[in-house]
């Protein structure tokens, strides 16, 4: 049996039903995973062009 939730299209979730949904998930990471992709890409772009010339 499929969960009905996985089906609904974000236009179609109430503000509650979507606020009771992200507490359901539950994963707060902040902003981490952007800042360190930033910071890896950059580095990759630093070592791209430090080894090429």
């Amino acid at each position: 049996m499929t969960d009905p939730h996985l089906t609904r299209q974000d236009e179609e979730i109430s503000a509650p039903d979507y606020t009771a949904e992200e507490r359901r998930e539950a994963y707060d990471f902040g902003n981490w995973p952007e800042i360190l992709g930033l910071a890896l890409t950059l580095l990759l772009v630093w070592l791209t062009f430090a080894f090429t010339g």
